[in-house]
């Protein structure tokens, strides 16, 4: 009986070892299991920020890239700004050859300065053509009021003991109100300015036989043109260097005929229109009678219109010009002058 109670006593222990055992093996696979989870989220978050490290490098890259990219049209655009710059910069210094009207002359100022100026512009004198139809007339009085008290009224003119029946009406234009010009460099052609009073053939004769000889400076004339507004004339020349070298000296003695004389050469402008500006505009003094039958002579009839209408008791004034067109006929009437348009 003592060896059964002491058989029992050591299974009790054997099992009681057992139960250990067994509990130390499931916490050992409990920790082994937490272990494992959180060696699987941390390389998770491994390969997480490996993938975020390459997208960042790969975004840093294309940055990168996109700086040099840019980098290079900076440079390119730098290189174009100095190119333009010397480009500007030379046509600056080629045009300042140039005087503004391309001709010298002395001039004394006696008029009112003003303050208020506007650089690059230029003031050009209107000269519009107007189409007048047959049975009209244009009348242009001295002074505006007349016109004005005249437009849009309607005149009963006794003729030879039957009536005549016109209508006066406001004259509108179409007017240039503005233009751009491009000007460029002729570098064949110079203008000769200060030519003395002598008939075209002749100058344009001896200047070409002048700049054509070396000695002078010259070469081979291709074309002339005499510019009588302004006496002076456009020589264009086989060589850009004949011409260019003519400009340096400016200054020639041409002998024309029994005496010589000292003309001016600078170099030619050429103004390509880019932009131009149209207004409608009414005329200040000038008026339009309409209705007039062709009964008389066309003489007769216009000094008819003109005593009718200088008479302040019809409405009207002293008259500064009239053109009359008969009917069956269709005229141009010139405007010139900037006050009346």
């Amino acid at each position: 009986m003592p060896e059964v109670e002491k058989l029992k006593s050591q299974l009790a222990a054997l099992l009681e070892d057992v139960a250990k055992l067994q509990k130390a093996q499931k916490e050992s696979e409990s920790l082994t299991e937490q272990l494992q989870q959180r060696a699987d989220k941390l390389e998770k978050r491994i390969l997480q920020q490996e993938q975020e490290m390459r997208k960042t490098e790969a975004q840093n890259e294309e940055h990168l890239k996109n700086m040099h990219q840019d980098n290079k049209g900076l440079e390119k655009q730098v290189g174009e700004m100095h190119e333009t710059y010397h480009k500007i910069q030379e046509k600056i210094k080629k045009m300042g050859l140039v005087s503004a009207s391309g001709t010298e002359r002395k001039m004394i100022f006696k008029g009112k300065s003003s303050k208020n100026m506007t650089n690059n512009q230029m003031k050009v004198k209107p000269q519009i053509l107007q189409p007048v139809a047959g049975g009209s007339a244009l009348i242009t009085f001295d002074l505006p009021e007349v016109a004005s008290n005249v437009i849009g009224r309607s005149f009963t003119i006794p003729v030879e003991g039957c009536e005549m029946k016109v209508s006066a009406e406001a004259v509108e234009l179409m007017e240039l109100d503005s233009v751009g010009l491009d000007m460029t460099l002729c570098s064949y052609k110079v203008l000769v300015s200060d030519l003395p009073s002598l008939p075209e053939d002749l100058l344009l004769d001896k200047l070409e036989l002048f700049f054509s000889k070396t000695r002078n400076g010259g070469g081979e004339v291709d074309s002339r043109e005499y510019l009588a507004d302004s006496r002076s004339a456009l020589l264009t020349f086989a060589s850009q260097e004949v011409a260019q070298g003519l400009t340096g000296k400016k200054i020639y003695e041409v002998p024309f005929g029994g005496s010589s004389h000292k003309v001016h050469v600078t170099s030619s402008l050429n103004g390509n229109i880019k932009e131009f500006q149209i207004r409608k505009s009414v005329c200040n003094k000038t008026v339009l009678v309409t209705g007039i039958p062709d009964i008389m002579e066309e003489e007769t009839l216009k000094d008819m219109l003109q005593i009718y209408f200088q008479k302040p008791s019809n409405g009207g004034g002293e008259i500064n010009a009239i053109l009359y067109c008969p009917e069956g006929r269709c005229t141009l009437a010139t405007f010139e002058d900037e006050e009346d348009v």
